[in-house]
């Protein structure tokens, strides 16, 4: 349960009851709750203006921790009232908190910025053995394990705060350590949707989606879940996320969200010539459409493109691109006068990098060049969008960048 879905006692005791309704019914479920509304901004801005803004990164997660465990006190009450046995979690109870991970960075609590990036490790072993002593017992007996989302306890037994999306980690994490079938997201939103209803009028419910396509989404703005809680997402596991105001369709509705997380490395298996337009292009206002729209009307393939204030660049498959500049040639020239010049060079291979963790991973793009400019491997461009990095280089050099380039994201597979 997100903090809008929680705003209230009494949204959270309508949560609480068709959680029940669910138990009931015989399924097994924890329940993950994150602080309600500003909560958590508040709680900082308040020791930071008793401590003088000198405080412990410690002592400041233990007062942001109030949030959630308010909502884990207020779902546990809720879910007993309805006979429902449950079983409060909090990460102040060092010894028996199931998460346990270390962090990189014990930098202040942001109060203007609270769900800041903090880099951590999860440590599997103690995590598995911590839910196997604490969580599953209680699922196993029907009972609700309530968790609060957001913290961990690291290898010192203190409590720590994960970061920004780290609700979103906690409700993955938790799900992967109880073998769950699914995690459902509630928040303020159906679902995914098609655009952002504060900017466009009427969109759709997308029904059901890749992970592939919710981490370019999540990475492109719209944080319904947080791209770095989707690593933790286990083969198997099926994500759905729905509106806090319609629980009477709990079992069904929202965005059912299918595969996994993937890091991976594509080799484009043509060899690709580069056709290149050059002039003035920010006064020609539909130049890329009229390329788009001719290689449409022939049948020929765009395996990328980018462009700029002075030029376009087209990849184009070797075997057609000849026959691609020849005629777009006199296209272009008849429609758009103004225009430089527009040339061809062969004998170019694209390798494609893709990983959710590049969407806030710094100096991704640094590694891939320095290791390519260490193997004097000259790279024609890169390409960047999202979870995707293109990078083109000599047709040639295409065997060894391809070996470089594995060992980089070796670390991003982890």
């Amino acid at each position: 349960f997100g903090g809008t879905s929680l705003a209230t006692p009494e949204l959270v005791r309508e949560g609480a009851e068709h959680v029940a309704r669910l138990v009931e019914y015989g399924e097994q479920i924890a329940v993950v709750v994150s602080a309600p509304g500003n909560t958590t901004s508040e709680l900082l801005e308040a020791i930071y203006s008793a401590g003088g803004k000198q405080v412990e990164f410690t002592d400041a997660c233990a007062i942001a921790a109030l949030g959630e465990e308010r909502s884990v006190y207020l779902m546990t009450a809720a879910l007993r009232s309805f006979d429902i046995s449950a079983l409060a979690l909090l990460p102040r109870d060092t010894e028996t908190w199931p998460i346990i991970a270390d962090l990189e960075d014990h930098s202040p609590l942001s109060t203007v910025k609270v769900n800041e990036e903090r880099p951590f490790r999860l440590s599997t072993q103690q995590t598995v053995n911590r839910f196997r002593r604490f969580v599953l017992p209680s699922l196993r007996v029907g009972s609700v394990p309530v968790i609060a989302g957001f913290f961990a306890v690291d290898s010192s037994e203190r409590m720590v705060a994960m970061g920004r999306g780290a609700s979103d980690i906690t409700a993955f994490i938790v799900a992967t350590q109880i073998s769950a079938d699914e995690v459902v997201i509630v928040t303020d939103v159906k679902g995914v949707l098609s655009a952002d209803p504060r900017l466009a009028k009427n969109p759709r419910l997308l029904e059901e989606l890749s992970l592939a396509d919710l981490e370019l989404i999540s990475g492109a703005g719209m944080r319904v879940i947080h791209p770095r809680a989707l690593k933790f997402k286990s083969d198997n596991l099926r994500v759905r996320l729905v509106d806090y105001r319609e629980l009477d369709h709990l079992e069904e509705s929202g965005t059912s969200v299918l595969g996994r997380s993937e890091t991976t490395l594509y080799r484009n298996p043509d060899e690709l010539s580069m056709l290149t337009v050059v002039g003035k292009l920010g006064e020609v206002s539909d130049l890329q459409a009229v390329v788009h729209s001719w290689l449409k009307e022939n049948s020929l393939p765009l395996s990328a493109a980018s462009a700029s204030r002075r030029f376009s660049c087209f990849y184009l498959p070797s075997e057609v691109a000849e026959q691609a500049y020849r005629e777009l040639h006199a296209v272009l020239s008849e429609r758009f006068p103004e225009l430089t010049s527009i040339n061809l060079r062969g004998g170019v291979g694209e390798l494609c990098l893709s990983s959710a963790k590049f969407i806030d991973q710094p100096g991704v793009i640094t590694e891939v060049a320095s290791v390519l400019s260490n193997a004097k491997i000259n790279i024609i461009e890169v390409i960047t969008g999202l979870t995707d990095i293109s990078v083109f280089v000599p047709h040639e050099e295409m065997d060894r960048a391809e070996s470089l380039l594995s060992r980089v994201l070796e670390h991003f597979a982890e």
